[in-house]
């Protein structure tokens, strides 16, 4: 009987927890934030502009 595939039985890469590797991942861990606060302040500020308009009508 075969086994289903898991995380633990799926071939995969595996990276070592080097300075370089730890580097990398705050790096990208950082550069998600700012993506996401970005998106966030601009979604803040259509929320603003649109309550802006219904006020002002």
């Amino acid at each position: 009987m075969s086994k289903s595939a898991s995380v633990e039985t799926t071939p995969g890469p595996v990276l070592l927890p080097t300075p370089e590797v730890q580097q990398a991942q705050h790096l990208l861990a950082r550069q998600q934030i700012a993506v996401a606060m970005e998106r966030a302040r601009r979604a803040a500020d259509a929320d603003i502009a649109e309550r802006q308009a219904v006020l002002s009508r």
